[in-house]
């Protein structure tokens, strides 16, 4: 028997509702779907006309017909066209950028040949003026010489002859020497050009205003900012923004900066206390260390939560809303000393001891404390990695930056434990000095940020790039002969360097970024 290709498909429709129902050959024009017999009475029916599933194919495959007729006889041609007038309009973009570098091109060339001839003929003028210039000193110096010349004569003439002379010859050496001990009148001193620079400023906008500047709409500013991020550089030079005096700590150790501009500062006590950006006192905690001196001993979360250390039981605890403390690790045989907080996982990092105070490591846990990894040992050797890792960081790269001064280097790890450098301060300090390292901190542009406390030399702190390459003394500051100076740094969300003083206890904030 031979079905006909619409009946076959009225065969295989089927209710979407209830599929294993009959449907009939009943479709809801409405709804352009099969239906079966249960859902025509339905209320989601209500008021809607039916007509055989045959029909609805016919008529669903005319207007097919029609839609498709449509595609080839108007639609198509018309993206044929729409992508004929993009060509077009790419090709005039192309030309009109070039026209636009074309017009720039040419005004500053004129703009440079304009400057070479001022340059070319004011330097042909200070020629032809050294010219004139050189000629009357030589004038000068020919007259003077014959000067000299005719008193050496008479000088001469007189040792010579002196002695024998008569009165005549004595009385004509006489008068000639009066004539010549008189010195001639000469020029010494001569009026010089100046250059008397013009009243506007040399400056980027100056120049901008006289050469033009180029507009760019809006929309295509944001574009590009997608290909080209717009990243902070380093500042020409570096401005202390603001001072701020913290009365309750003593000897500043270590700084949490946060993202609602507020700021945990540590001292050598375990003091812990929190100000605002005016330097207000906010909230004060005291913490125990007996093993070993605070330094990187506290740190702030993603959401802005304080983590510190409490030797008094080696823990690491959670400050949460009403003062209360909640304690996220608890070690044993093992004495922690420094932590800070992934900003890219929310992972905590804790610098240790153990309890010989013969090793140390550095591991990763999440944020509920489970351990993650251990950084202890070179990855192809035995060889310790730390020997106090007292202040730590990480990285834009992944790496866990350690400052280990017992060591007197830098030392950096991948996220894996594959060991990426050790910094001893090659090309920041001067040969045959020690390197003394303490607050270390990185900042957006993955440089790394250390201080440098030699008794000998200025506290300054060192800039390193990701590599451990040195950069530059980025702060240099005058040292005490007993006390080292800086030990704190911190780097806020607005790219400011936050120093704490261990004399003064005063925080300065540095801008070095632009």
């Amino acid at each position: 028997l031979c079905v006909s290709d619409d009946r076959l498909l009225t065969q295989k429709m089927k209710c979407k509702v209830h599929p294993d129902q009959d449907s009939g050959v009943l479709c809801c024009q409405q709804c352009e779907a099969p239906v079966c017999m249960k859902c025509i009475s339905t209320e989601r029916h209500h008021g809607h006309s039916f007509v055989a599933a045959s029909e609805m194919v016919v008529s669903m495959r005319d207007k097919c017909h029609e839609e498709i007729a449509k595609i080839k006889d108007t639609i198509i041609p018309n993206c044929r066209l729409v992508v004929q007038e993009l060509g077009k309009n790419q090709d005039t973009s192309k030309h009109l950028l070039s026209q636009v570098r074309t017009t720039m091109t040419s005004k500053i060339r004129k703009m440079k040949d304009i400057l070479d001839d001022i340059l070319s003929n004011n330097m042909k003028e200070l020629t032809d003026i050294e010219h004139v210039l050189m000629h009357e000193y030589q004038d000068e110096v020919h007259k003077m010489n014959e000067h000299l010349a005719r008193l050496q004569e008479v000088l001469d003439e007189f040792e010579k002859k002196g002695q024998h002379m008569e009165s005549g010859d004595l009385m004509s050496i006489y008068n000639r020497i009066q004539k010549l001990k008189e010195i001639p009148s000469l020029k010494l001193h001569h009026d010089h050009p100046t250059f008397q620079e013009g009243s506007g400023q040399m400056d980027a906008e100056t120049l901008e205003a006289l050469f033009g500047k180029l507009t760019v709409p809006k929309y295509l500013k944001n574009s590009m900012q997608k290909i080209h991020p717009n990243k902070p550089k380093l500042a020409m030079r570096i401005q202390k923004v603001k001072a701020i005096h913290v009365p309750d700590i003593d000897r500043c150790r270590h700084i949490s900066c946060m993202k609602s501009n507020k700021t945990w500062v540590g001292d050598e006590l375990g003091n812990l206390v929190e100000i605002d950006p005016k330097g207000n006192e906010l909230h004060k905690i005291k913490t125990h260390h007996f093993r070993q001196q605070p330094t990187g001993f506290h740190a702030v979360t993603l959401e802005d939560e304080l983590l510190f250390i409490d030797q008094y039981d080696d823990s690491i605890s959670k400050l949460l809303s009403g003062r209360k403390k909640k304690t996220l690790i608890k070690f044993k045989e093992w004495t922690p000393i420094s932590i800070h907080v992934s900003h890219s996982s929310d992972d905590l990092l804790v610098g240790m001891v153990d309890d010989t105070q013969q090793k140390a490591k550095v591991v990763r846990y999440d944020a509920s404390g489970k351990e993650l990894k251990t950084y202890e040992f070179h990855e192809d050797s035995k060889k310790r990695l730390y020997n106090r890792p007292h202040y730590l960081s990480e990285n834009i790269n992944g790496d866990i930056v350690v400052s280990d001064w017992e060591k007197q280097v830098v030392v950096a790890v991948g996220m894996t434990g594959n060991h990426r450098f050790d910094y001893d301060a090659e090309g920041g300090h001067p040969p045959g000095t020690i390197f003394e390292p303490s607050g270390i901190c990185t900042d957006i542009l993955g440089n790394i940020l250390v201080c440098d406390n030699n008794d000998h030399l200025d506290d300054s702190v060192h800039m390193l790039d990701k590599d451990g390459r040195f950069l530059c003394l980025l702060l240099r500051l005058p040292s005490s002969s007993l006390e080292r100076r800086i030990r704190a740094l911190g780097v806020d969300d607005s790219c400011n360097l936050w120093i704490g003083d261990v004399d003064t206890n005063e925080i300065r904030v540095y801008k070095y970024l632009e």
